[in-house]
């Protein structure tokens, strides 16, 4: 990956290399780049791509924009109050509203947008038309002016787990972030169960939150129903989980993973619920314990963070990134 700051020439990019407004960073073939923002919204940029990260703040509002003159960018952004962050190309601009997806700059100014989840407005600049774009739908805007909007295929899918920048995530693993599970019980119950944690420090204790970001019934009617509520984690893959077991009293939840089990590179958890007519909740929803959620976990020895990621070829590598 090379990086260039106005005038200057291009310069290869270190691990954790900051970047200021207007910076532009470019991949070579069978190289990419993982952009991270303070508030923890994730930028993929893929092979043969070139970007420009700007932000400005104007009337009380924080601006981001990446301009993605050419290739592919997987994003998930995590978008804050008063905050605008927008993707465009040559053709399109993509108004982000916390979510995540692909934009591909095609050939002859076509881009095409796949969505996973949320919601974005979806512009050509040529004709000026916006629509609206949902999670599991890919949209079409043309060098012509046109621009549609279709059900994501198979193949957008695919895409779009590839380029994906929170891919590691559809595998069961989380950097300090957030992983959400929804499902039904054989009594008609659903339960969408949210697990997030900020990076951990080795030798600190670890709040891990789990939220009840989806249900059938109210809250109070759940509390009155739950018979088991428990978080389970284990530092590594060859050790037995323990268990933190608390009583449901809100639709958010901490539990506090004690120090002496926090350790680099990263703890491994999951949460299940269970009701008093049998009925159970997890997250990750299918086979928890052989798939759990990953969150990383610092280096006491130095600032280290450890993320998996997919490279072009399918592999499976890590990334290191070491900062003062």
């Amino acid at each position: 990956m090379d990086y260039k700051t106005g005038e200057n020439g291009w310069t290869k990019a270190k691990a954790a290399t900051p970047l200021l407004a207007g910076d532009v960073v470019r991949t070579q073939e069978n190289s990419f780049a993982i952009v991270k923002f303070l508030e923890n919204s994730v930028l993929r940029v893929q092979e043969k791509s070139e970007v420009t990260i700007s932000g400005e703040i104007a009337k009380g509002e924080f601006s981001k924009n990446v301009y993605l003159q050419r290739g592919e960018v997987g994003f998930q952004v995590k978008k804050r109050p008063n905050e605008k962050f927008e993707f465009s190309t040559p053709t399109s601009v993509a108004s982000i509203r916390g979510t995540g997806g692909l934009l591909i700059a095609g050939q002859d100014s076509n881009d095409v947008l796949i969505l996973g989840s949320g919601l974005v407005d979806f512009k050509n600049l040529i004709s000026n038309i916006i629509l609206k774009v949902k999670g599991g739908q890919t949209a079409f805007s043309m060098s012509d002016g046109s621009i549609k909007v279709e059900d994501s295929s198979p193949e957008d899918k695919r895409l779009l787990h590839q380029g994906s920048a929170d891919s590691s995530k559809s595998e069961g693993s989380n950097q300090g972030g957030s992983k959400t599970d929804s499902s039904t019980s054989t009594s008609g119950i659903t339960l969408g169960l949210t697990l997030s944690a900020p990076i951990g420090k080795e030798g600190q204790d670890l709040a891990v939150t789990v939220e009840i970001s989806q249900a059938s019934i109210t809250i109070d009617s759940l509390k009155n129903s739950v018979s088991d509520f428990s978080l389970y984690y284990r530092p590594k893959t060859e050790q037995p989980y323990k268990i933190i077991k608390v009583k449901l009293t809100d639709r958010s939840t901490k539990f506090t993973i004690p120090a002496s089990d926090v350790s680099a590179p990263n703890i491994q958890v999951y949460a299940e619920i269970k009701l008093q007519d049998g009925s159970q909740f997890s997250s990750p929803a299918a086979s928890p314990e052989s798939n759990p959620i990953i969150f990383a976990v610092q280096s006491a020895q130095k600032n280290e963070l450890r993320i998996p990621f997919t490279d072009p070829g399918g592999k499976r590598k890590t990334m290191v990134i070491e900062y003062k």
